[in-house]
């Protein structure tokens, strides 16, 4: 079987979820029997890697005159990008949530009403022309049938899986990441995904701040920051005295992030929404005990093994940062063994049979 998979989401300066999909999925078909798989892109964004004469083209996608002829793909895989205009393929999407869309979260202004429009057209395309969507969990597959028309019985949950691997060894530079951001082994919580409204940083500051255990603990947030965002929690943090505890990373390596993962003390996640939430499952793979927001798909991957709070609420926060200390270490450990049944060659496996339920 020959797929060819959008991969113009490549492009995105510093690898996040979806990205971070494409190389995995792609290694993972890649090592399945009778699977031949090709990325296609955006020309306008690859030019510089391409020779004089692919600058000066002008069409979006490697177009069927000069790709399905010699590859003939028999899936179109797409990845929050329009399909590819292959001729003679099936069509396939892969749906990683809908956030910017949900009216209980138009007040937080996820996104540019541009961009909404367009990630909008984009979704009713899916719902038009997609022989069969996938959705990357029940929530996201059930926020998708509120709001297009498609068949409820062609669109598939596959669940997603960890970027990487927990770290088995200590490595040679581990103390000097640690010391990098002025942190050591197990004083520090962790939260992963950055800097932004959607995320809840703020609140999670909030709750921080009232847990009481900034006497003891950091707090590190991992990832890309919005500046916007960053401006409101910078003035937070100096009216609360609560500058050198709360200490921010943005965009690091998958290496430093597994440093990060393996010796924090816990793992803080009160995101407001979540397609997925890739760094539940991650955390738990490192055995830490996991605090995620009660809403969105973060209580799905969850699975009963984090303890769920009210993202909207600073006090419930605090609270369940506080509890997190309370949490038996057998669920922690079952928790680490659910973590292991997340894999990208079983999301390998649940995509195959949604290309060939088209077939």
């Amino acid at each position: 079987m020959k797929i060819i998979i959008e991969g113009s989401t490549l492009s995105t300066k510093g690898f996040t979820g979806i990205p971070h999909y494409i190389i995995s999925i792609q290694k993972a078909l890649k090592n399945k029997h009778n699977i031949e798989v090709e990325l296609a892109f955006n020309l306008k964004k690859i030019n510089k890697f391409k020779p004089e004469v692919l600058k000066k083209t002008h069409f979006w996608y490697v177009g069927s005159i000069l790709f399905s002829r010699t590859f003939k793909p028999a899936i179109s895989h797409s990845l929050h990008t329009p399909f590819l205009k292959l001729r003679g393929t099936k069509k396939i999407a892969t749906i990683h949530d809908l956030a910017v869309h949900l009216p209980e979260f138009a007040e937080f202004n996820f996104a540019s009403k541009y961009f909404q429009e367009k990630r909008y057209k984009l979704f009713q395309d899916f719902a038009k022309n997609a022989d069969a969507i996938i959705a990357v969990s029940q929530a996201t597959k059930d926020d998708y049938l509120k709001m297009f028309d498609y068949p409820e019985e062609k669109i598939h949950v596959v669940h997603l899986a960890p970027v990487f691997k927990p770290l088995e060894t200590k490595l040679d530079n581990e103390n000097d990441i640690l010391n990098s951001f002025s942190i050591g082994k197990e004083n520090y919580f962790l939260s992963v995904g950055g800097v932004s409204k959607r995320k809840n940083s703020f609140n999670l500051i909030k709750g921080f701040a009232l847990s009481g255990e900034r006497k003891t603990t950091k707090l590190v947030f991992a990832g890309k920051i919005v500046e916007s965002e960053m401006e409101i929690i910078k003035v937070f943090l100096k009216e609360h005295d609560l500058e050198n505890d709360v200490v921010f990373t943005s965009y690091i390596s998958d290496e430093t992030l597994s440093v990060l993962y393996k010796n924090a003390k816990a793992f803080l996640f009160p995101t407001y929404y979540e397609g997925f939430g890739i760094p539940i499952i991650e955390a738990m793979a490192y055995g830490l005990p996991v605090l995620t927001g009660n809403i969105g798909a973060a209580p799905e991957v969850a699975n009963g093994y984090a303890l769920l709070v009210d993202p909207h609420n600073p006090e419930e926060i605090a609270r369940g940062i506080v509890d997190l200390g309370n949490i038996e270490k057998d669920k922690v450990k079952l928790a680490k063994e659910y973590a292991k049944g997340f894999t990208w060659d079983k999301v390998a496996e649940e995509t195959i049979k949604v290309y060939n339920s088209v077939l």
